[in-house]
């Protein structure tokens, strides 16, 4: 006799009210926390910089007697210029696939989110690869086997000093700088992981620490014993593998190995200090609050390619150093 069964009564079918996405959260990528954002109204000037020695020069100031003239001095500036470039990415949607789609699905979103994940991403990773690097900061170091030189790599929980070596890096920056301590650190997801649990950390904590007893090292506590307000964890991530070849997904964090102490202000304007910026042309239409454009497109001429639709989105930004004195690198500090 034959029986009912669960599969023979019910067709599967998609749920709803669940879809399931990767996309990462935007609090991951820190490339406009560091290089805070101007707003430009063209896509290429010029802005002012004033000479800092000028500024901290002693000797001319002069105790006055009666009827006698102050010292004069002079006063100089430079400029120098940035070039918003544009970035973008696509996608094409044809007649069918949208005329099938299931009404849980809504792809042409699901797929401007893409987009402009891929454009976050694509900025963070361009962050990381120009400034987290050698040359182009005025004062840096890089890691180094015991013996070999300083700093040790922190991971040699034996030998290395991470404290000491960041405030060894802040007193020369703030001295190269004239007067600006470092008030931001950025380190990639491996150097933090390996920083938590080192001895020289732990030991800073209150009642002590070892590491078969840890305490909870927090974010916080750890930009406050490096004595910086702001510590920002490179932990977003990038897939290397080119799309259409065996391997679809190679994941690796986007900071690497290094790190990177710089002067960040709270706020940009005049006559205001910073380690870099992100010049970013907000005169392009439709600018979101992520700084991103957001097009649709449907014409004959796609039609004719059996394109119902493209969606495109744009970033129009230059993430330029403008104070290289206000950083300084740390290089492949783990190994």
């Amino acid at each position: 006799m034959p029986l009912l069964t669960p599969s023979s009564v019910h067709l599967d079918q998609p749920l709803s009210n669940l879809t399931l996405a990767y996309a990462q959260t935007q609090d991951l990528f820190i490339a406009d926390k560091v290089f805070p954002t101007v707003g430009v109204a063209r896509q290429s000037d010029k802005y002012y910089i004033y000479d800092r020695a000028t500024m901290n020069r002693t000797g001319d100031v002069k105790e006055l007697a009666p009827r006698t003239e102050v010292n004069r001095i002079g006063m100089k500036i430079s400029n120098d210029a940035y070039f918003t470039k544009v970035f973008g990415l696509g996608m094409d949607f044809d007649e069918q696939t949208i005329a099938n789609e299931d009404e849980v699905l809504d792809i042409r979103q699901a797929g401007a989110e893409t987009l402009m994940m891929r454009l976050l991403i694509d900025r963070e990773e361009r962050f990381a690869s120009t400034f987290f690097a050698n040359g182009v900061w005025s004062s840096g170091a890089s890691g180094a086997a015991s013996g070999a030189g300083t700093p040790v790599f922190w991971n040699d929980y034996t030998n290395s000093t991470p404290i000491a070596n960041v405030t060894l890096a802040a007193r020369q920056m703030q001295l190269k700088s004239g007067g600006y301590k470092p008030n931001t650190m950025i380190i990639g997801k491996e150097v933090r992981d390996i920083l938590i649990n080192h001895p020289d950390i732990l030991s800073r904590l209150n009642g002590g620490s070892t590491i078969n007893n840890p305490a909870l090292i927090v974010d916080a506590k750890l930009a406050e014993i490096f004595g910086v307000e702001n510590l920002y964890i490179m932990e977003s991530v990038k897939n290397t593998a080119v799309e259409g070849i065996a391997v679809d997904e190679v994941n690796a964090f986007i900071g690497g190995k290094n790190a990177l102490l710089a002067y960040t202000p709270k706020s940009t304007g005049l006559m205001t200090p910073a380690a870099g910026m992100t010049f970013a042309w907000n005169n392009i239409p439709s600018v979101n609050n992520l700084g991103i454009t957001v097009e649709s497109f449907s014409d004959d001429a796609l039609k004719r390619q059996q394109v119902a639709e493209h969606i495109q989105v744009k970033m129009s930004y230059d993430m330029k150093v403008v104070g290289p004195d206000l950083g300084y690198f740390f290089n492949a500090i783990v190994q």
